[in-house]
């Protein structure tokens, strides 16, 4: 698992000081003290106040003036008045190590940090600060899901004059982190109804060269000798000089596109469905769909074929199919970046992808947005598959009110499901409760020549 770097860098700005309550409540007796023993004319009244005024004078006069001191800058950096926030590159054992460096400015006694971890769990440091004397918090981050996440977001506030002051509360800045998933390229590759390439790895239904026996048929010009078939010769040919020529068929690429439906992210445990929670949720669609897409684009590009990308959910978000190692790079990257968009965007319209691609459409189908998308990609010729990255509920904590809306829910989604294969879809269930064996078979099944392929004329 690797990261890559996300930051939103801010620029040091001066702390606004001000006195503490405690403080505060001390100037105000004896501002009422001074007040009172001028008015009345006692001096000790005055005196008893004049001691509770320097002392807060003094206080506000050692105030620090300066905002500078930042620590020296690692990994994609966040940077504050006073701190430094970074994440490590790399995540090993499932977690993120991240590191928040405190590097004190003359004048600051203290500083009161509030982490963070993955935006839920937070915790309190109370650091003493010695100025030239760096201070490093450091901690690990379960990393529980791929895509883009934020590992940790830090607020916090100053403290000088011996508690007497304190700053209001900075921040938040934080580290983002998009999370490669892991994965495996798929072996058996489903193809198109139509292969729209002149040179590639598959069989065409076109003549040509390359490829597997395609017919016997008569010597025309331009046929090369080679290709004489001298035993089909004399058994067809029936006028003297009458030859027989062996075709095979053409070598042909795929265009495959990989289209995420990323308007919702649910996990496993269905009682986080409303309210994410990012450790108690367990494995999501979109995680499932990262690793997916991954493989399947990984799977047809390495053999040689083109492959696009889309995200259903964010219309703009659109890679155009190619192929070789560079544009594999491209659409891992775009594909690993994909989030939840919460709610789909204005347009309704279906991805636009190359003619007679090959589409698989990954969601959960849990709404009819994927599925009309599905229905207009396969009545304008394209071989749609509806890959299903739904992972088994765990419905253990549900209350009964919850179960039965649950069983609405999936119940409408298995009527989706009907509306697919009705109108010739081919669904493939690609979640965690199914061992990659099994997964491998249904791609196997569909990756069977089970409709004729349509060649194309040179």
């Amino acid at each position: 698992m690797s990261t890559t770097g996300m930051s939103d860098t801010r620029e040091p700005s001066e702390p606004r000081w001000r006195l503490t309550v405690a403080q505060t409540g001390a100037v105000i007796v004896g501002s009422l003290a001074a007040l009172a023993g001028v008015v009345s004319g006692h001096a000790d009244t005055v005196v008893m106040g004049v001691p509770l005024l320097a002392l807060a004078a003094w206080a506000w006069d050692r105030r620090p003036r300066s905002a500078s001191g930042a620590a020296a800058r690692d990994a994609s950096p966040v940077e504050g008045p006073l701190l430094t926030v970074s994440g490590d590159t790399t995540a090993t054992a499932g977690s993120l190590a991240y590191r928040v460096r405190v590097d004190p400015q003359p004048g600051v006694e203290a500083v009161q940090l509030r982490v963070f971890e993955l935006g839920v769990h937070p915790r309190a440091h109370v650091l003493a600060l010695a100025p030239g004397h760096p201070i490093d918090v450091r901690g690990h981050v379960p990393a529980p899901h791929s895509g883009p996440q934020r590992i940790v977001t830090v607020d916090w506030r100053l403290v000088a004059s011996g508690g007497a002051l304190i700053t209001d509360v900075g921040g938040p800045i934080g580290v983002d982190r998009v999370i490669t998933p892991l994965f495996t390229p798929i072996a058996a590759l489903p193809l198109p109804h139509r292969l729209t390439g002149l040179t590639g790895a598959h069989d065409s239904s076109r003549p040509g060269d390359g490829g597997d026996f395609h017919d016997l048929a008569p010597f025309q010009p331009g046929d090369r000798l080679r290709r004489i078939d001298w035993k089909a010769t004399a058994r067809l040919a029936r006028e003297p000089g009458e030859l027989y020529v062996r075709r095979t068929r053409a070598q042909a690429d795929a265009t495959v596109f990989v289209v995420i439906d990323s308007g919702d992210d649910v996990g496993e445990n269905v009682d986080t469905w409303a309210r994410f929670d990012p450790v108690a949720s367990g494995a999501t669609t979109l995680d499932i769909a990262r690793s997916a897409g991954s493989a399947i684009a990984a799977g047809y590009v390495r053999i040689g074929d083109r492959v696009g990308f889309a995200d259903l959910g964010a219309p703009r978000r659109v890679v155009p199919a190619g192929g070789g190692s560079r544009h594999l790079d491209r659409l891992l990257r775009q594909i690993a970046a994909t989030a939840p968009v919460g709610s789909y965007q204005a347009s309704r319209r279906p991805p636009l992808v190359t003619q007679g691609a090959l589409v698989y459409i990954l969601s959960s189908y849990l709404d009819d947005r994927p599925v009309m998308g599905a229905l207009s990609l396969a009545a304008t010729g394209h071989r749609v598959v509806a890959v299903d990255v739904l992972p088994p509920p765990h419905l253990d904590e549900l209350s009964t009110e919850r179960r039965i809306a649950h069983r609405i829910v999936m119940m409408d989604r298995a009527t989706r499901f009907d509306r697919l294969r009705g109108a010739g879809i081919d669904l493939l269930v690609w979640g965690t409760g199914r061992t990659s064996a099994e997964r491998d078979a249904a791609l196997l099944a569909l990756a069977r020549p089970g409709r004729p392929l349509v060649g194309v004329a040179r």
